[in-house]
């Protein structure tokens, strides 16, 4: 009797400190914030729908770490790889409703490119600078990493297949692309921000269309 005794302890034991692995969730690929890992907060102003009261530009950033993937399988790998996370929110500063959204994300091995034109060691560095880099650029001039201008948009970088996924996106009904990028051309002082997302070559350009009351992207890369 008492060895029965002492197996039923035993068995009682195993279940209670071994619960079953399967009741765990196993999200190998999904990214995960670092615990230890403070996200950057940058903020900037400009009067981007021009109803003269500043608007609030804020970047957030969170330092991620996924697995890599190999394969057609998408098999995880051993090695992992860290990413930053970035949301740029863009709210009016009448009203507070949102203006733009947008969100992208920086591999390590891509922050690198961004050497290329800004001198930065480390993403400490990067990001609290993200809205004032400037970098030696086209006829010895400073031009800005990310920037806010107001002048009239040339043809050629407007694509109207840009503005109809903008179009799309947005629902807007009663205008084709064409007819859009002949009202943006038609203004002298069209608002944009442009802007890099994942890496160098990721330029990001959108205008503020003042009929419509939306910000929309028209250009997305180096213009031709």
């Amino acid at each position: 009797m008492f060895c029965s005794l002492f197996m039923l302890l035993c068995l009682e034991a195993f279940f209670v400190f071994c619960p079953p692995a399967g009741f765990e969730p196993h999200h190998v690929l999904a990214p995960t914030k670092m615990g230890n890992a403070e996200p950057y907060h940058v903020e900037a102003q400009y009067d981007w729908n021009d109803d003269g009261t500043p608007d609030h530009f804020r970047l957030r950033v969170q330092k991620e770490v996924a697995p890599l993937v190999e394969g057609l399988e998408q098999t995880p790998a051993r090695n992992q790889h860290w990413s930053y996370h970035c949301w740029l929110v863009v709210d009016s500063g009448f009203d507070q409703s949102t203006l733009w959204e947008d969100e992208w994300s920086v591999r390590e091995s891509d922050l690198v490119s961004f050497q290329e034109i800004v001198n930065f060691g480390t993403a400490d560095e990067f990001f609290p600078k993200w809205f004032t880099w400037k970098f030696h650029g086209e006829l010895n001039q400073d031009l800005n990493l990310n920037s806010f201008e107001v002048r009239q948009l040339e043809d050629r970088i407007i694509h109207e297949d840009v503005l109809g996924s903008e179009i799309k996106r947005l629902k807007i009904e009663g205008i084709t692309p064409a007819e859009l990028k002949v009202e943006i051309l038609g203004n002298k002082s069209s608002r944009i921000f442009v802007y890099r997302g994942s890496q160098r070559e990721d330029i990001r350009w959108a205008v503020y269309v003042p009929r419509l009351r939306k910000v929309m992207m028209f250009l997305n890369g180096f213009a031709d």
